[in-house]
């Protein structure tokens, strides 16, 4: 079974890795978390893109795993 899901708008409160790019994403910068449509999908699993990898892929392109 294939959880639903969709990227929402954040701002980092702490430093992250993009899941796509491995760049980092720095304290107060945009960036897209994956969230469940229906289902809750936990914050340690959930994949984090920063808003270049969004601009140049799209959210469909980054959640099928960029293939």
């Amino acid at each position: 079974m294939e959880i639903e899901t969709r990227l929402i708008k954040k701002v980092a409160r702490f430093p992250k890795i993009c899941t796509n790019c491995n760049n980092e994403i720095t304290i107060d910068a945009l960036y897209h978390q994956e969230e469940g449509v229906e289902e809750h999908i936990h914050s340690l699993i959930a994949r984090r893109f920063c808003s270049d990898c969004y601009a140049r892929y799209g959210e469909q392109k980054l959640l099928s795993g960029n293939e």
